[in-house]
């Protein structure tokens, strides 16, 4: 059995509803129902999800107060003005300042950037930062990806007679800043369509006004900036990429293209994944190390040298990240499992003094991951006793409305209902913890702290073509509110299943259904799962379709997301080869071993000290072990133990590896010819010392010691002869007895049953016979074969 990391939320539509989609689409059904998903249901609406190119950009001028603004730049450029763009320390704000400054500069202002530092100012407009500007001759100050939320400094700004613009898209106050124009989709006096832009979208509009048309040339930019963000991937942000993606593979940016060959992204098969995955995550790495200056400087060089040099910078600083955020990643969870599990860490809230305040929203993305629930990861100063953060949330818990609710606690704060940023006195994390807590539990359910997986729909291994993977990359750009699809696999076979890596943390397969269709797949970070899939298991996997192309050929292939086993199972580890690989597997702290003979668990504890390991001797010592996993280390000498603790375990795995005594070679069972022979023999000879003519017994008779003493001990349990002093003497046989009658012998009988059983039977017998004896009741199936 392995448990999904996910609830899975399968769609479904109603079948009558697709028909009138599918018919109004021209589409096959499965389709109808992607498309309806994203809100695609009419010729028209279809059109425009597929062919960006027939269709306009929104009009810029429905912002509120983007005249305002516009009139102001032309203003300060005529002037011949300092005009400084202000922004942010990750990839949309580097973006933003880049396609606002190559727009003003392309109309001749007298323009530059300023990014505030991560570490020493935080994120957004400072007062400090403004006052140096206007002392340094900036008479107009635009912010772009920033400054909605920050009033004081605004005001600041006024009293200084330095004119501000703020254009951002975040969280916006019930008051809007004060400042010459405030550019934001949301803005309460907007007739702006489309209120999910990116930063690097509302710089873009900008951009546009100033111009008079679109800078498209601009759009793989913003394309970066609108994918990084995480923004919602549909309407107006849609066409951006499709856009941008097109002049990323054809015509990408100088700078883009050199940090591209070191991330070997190759530019000309872009897609979102590409920014998403390589071109994102380096531009991000520089702000989260120190000053982000490099990046922007690498967007708006057209020095070729220049770019290859500032791209070499961004590779080495994204390398530094992964190791610190690995690191503090590592450090985080061993903190959370000793400290922060259970009622009251509703919110989990955690510091420490060291950890970077630049990288700690990435381990918060992947603690969310993990615990399901939302997390704060905070850098502590302990000189200053300040600790700076990020937070990530679920879908249910508006991160930024908690923070509001709690401002009084924070120095500075801002982001998104799933994300933000936050600075506070360490003296009041605790407390900050123990409200978002109280406001979680208020408010949220048990199912919401269930990571939740959208699956499109269960198909069958067979439809999964080529051309119908084609049909599906038609719905990219995949993103936030146009997901890529997620499709579910029951009951299927993996084969094959191996780890792959440099470290061997990812899993290849082939999913096979009982029709014979296979398709390949991938699971990456899932390499941990491969020894605890066995190879007859019922498998239910959810992923994501793709193409794999390799030497010229292309396939199917399934990148796993989860997956799940609904039963328990059986390993076959009989082989000393497959007993010595399980041993040497990791986490064997957390696996049972029982072990029926003595020496066995000596032997194995003086490999592993940590090793549990249960010595079974008798019924009453077969209790269900609380384990997920169950391993059989030896032989019993009565099978009935191990019937018992299979009959009552609730282990999810159950690992055979049994040994005979005497090297696997299942003792004989001597012929009533045999019987025949050593009565006669003993009748001829008695009384009959059998020590002293035991080698010259089996010489005549090509018999062992262990059947002569057998076939003795069964005459003795007929009480057809008695034995004293190593003489043996035969009684006078009163009435006539079969073999069969004798415990002894029925034992044999049993034994040899039960060795050809656990050392001979193969994989499909045995399972068979461990799910009888869970079904059974406790009674023996073996026994009652042998009966």
């Amino acid at each position: 059995m392995i448990h999904s990391k996910y609830k899975w939320q399968v769609e479904t539509a109603d079948a009558a509803a697709m028909q009138q989609v599918a018919d109004e689409l021209k589409c096959t059904l499965p389709m109808a129902e992607l498309f309806s998903r994203r809100k695609v249901t009419t010729a028209g609406q279809l059109d425009k999800f597929l062919n960006p190119d027939k269709y306009e950009a929104y009009d810029p001028f429905l912002f509120a107060e983007m005249g305002l603004a516009v009139d102001r730049i032309k203003q300060a450029i005529e002037a011949e003005e300092q005009i400084l763009v202000y922004g942010d320390y990750d990839a949309d704000g580097v973006t933003s300042v880049t396609v606002l400054l190559k727009t003003l500069r392309k109309l001749g202002a007298s323009a530059d950037f300023y990014i505030p530092n991560r570490f020493t100012e935080g994120y957004g407009p400072n007062v400090a930062a403004f006052t140096q500007a206007k002392d340094s001759g900036v008479d107009l100050l635009i912010t772009v990806d920033n400054g909605i939320s920050a009033l004081d400094v605004m005001a600041h700004a006024k009293e200084i007679g330095l004119d501000v613009i703020v254009t951002d898209h975040h969280e916006a106050k019930e008051t809007m800043p004060e400042a010459v124009a405030v550019i934001h989709p949301r803005h309460p006096e907007s007739n702006y369509p489309f209120p999910d832009l990116a930063g690097v979208g509302v710089a873009y509009k900008l951009a546009h006004a100033l111009l008079g048309e679109e800078p498209t040339e601009l759009l793989d930019l913003v394309a970066i900036g609108t994918v990084a963000d995480l923004v919602s991937l549909t309407d107006e942000n849609r066409l951006f990429v499709q856009k941008g993606l097109r002049i990323l593979r054809e015509n990408a940016n100088i700078g883009v293209s050199a940090l591209a060959k070191l991330a070997s992204a190759k530019l000309p098969e872009a897609t979102e994944e590409t920014i998403g995955f390589m071109i994102a995550p380096r531009l991000n790495a520089v702000g989260r190390l120190g000053p982000a200056d490099p990046a922007a400087d690498l967007l708006l060089t057209e020095d070729p040298e220049e770019a290859v040099f500032l791209a070499e910078e961004i590779d080495e600083a994204n390398k530094e990240r992964q190791t610190i955020v690995a690191q503090i990643a590592g450090e985080a969870i061993a903190m959370i499992e000793a400290e922060f599990l259970g009622e009251g860490n509703e919110v989990l809230v955690i510091g420490k003094a060291g950890w970077n305040p630049g990288v700690v929203g990435i381990v918060a993305s992947r603690l969310v991951d993990r615990y399901a629930r939302p997390v704060i990861v905070l850098g502590i100063d302990e000189v200053t006793g300040i600790a700076k953060g990020s937070g990530r949330s679920i879908e249910a818990f508006h991160l930024y409305q908690a923070l509001d609710a709690n401002q009084a606690l924070l120095k500075a704060f801002g982001g998104h209902p799933m994300a933000a940023g936050m600075t506070l006195d360490v003296a009041d994390v605790a407390t900050l913890r123990t409200n978002l807590s109280q406001l979680a539990r208020e408010t949220l359910s048990p199912e919401d702290f269930v990571s939740i997986l959208r699956v499109e729909e269960a198909i069958p291994v067979e439809t999964v073509t080529i051309d119908f993977i084609a049909q599906l990359n038609k719905l990219a750009p995949f993103g936030t509110d146009n997901p890529k699809p997620v499709f579910a696999l029951e009951g299927v076979r993996l084969i094959g299943t191996k780890r792959i890596g440099t470290d061997k943390n990812h899993l290849k397969t082939a999913i096979t259904a009982d029709s014979g269709a296979s398709i390949d797949a991938v699971g990456f970070g899932t390499g941990e799962l491969v020894e605890k899939i066995s190879p007859m298991a019922k498998v239910d996997v959810v992923g994501e379709l793709s193409i794999n192309e390799w030497n010229n050929m292309r396939k199917p292939q399934l990148r796993i997301v989860d997956l799940k086993i609904g039963h328990w199972q059986l390993f076959d580890v009989r082989s000393r080869a497959e007993w010595e690989k399980l041993l040497q597997t990791d986490g064997m702290a957390d696996k049972v071993f029982v072990c029926f003979q003595d020496g066995t668990r000596e032997k194995l504890l003086a490999e592993n000290a940590n090793l549990v390991c249960a010595q079974i001797q008798s019924i009453d010592d077969c209790t269900d072990a609380a384990t997920k996993d169950l391993i059989f280390a030896d032989m019993p000498d009565d099978v009935a133990l191990l019937e018992a603790l299979v009959t009552n375990t609730s282990a999810d795995r159950i690992y055979l590896h049994v040994e005979a005594k005497n090297g696997n070679a299942i003792a004989s069972m001597p012929s009533r010819q045999h019987f025949a022979q050593l009565y006669a023999v003993l009748k001829k000879h008695q009384p009959f010392p059998l020590a002293q003519n035991m080698s010259r017994l089996c010489k005549q008779f090509s018999w062992t010691d262990d059947q002569v003493d057998f076939m003795s001990r069964v005459f003795f349990d007929l009480n057809f002869a008695t034995i004293e002093d190593g003489v043996i003497r035969l009684n006078e046989i009163r009435e006539k007895r079969n073999l069969e009658d004798s415990a002894v012998y029925k034992a044999r009988v049993y034994r040899i049953a039960m060795e050809q059983k656990l050392l001979y039977s193969n994989y499909n017998e045995l399972y068979d016979w461990m799910e009888k004896l869970m079904n059974s009741k406790g009674n023996s199936i073996l026994e009652e074969t042998v009966k």
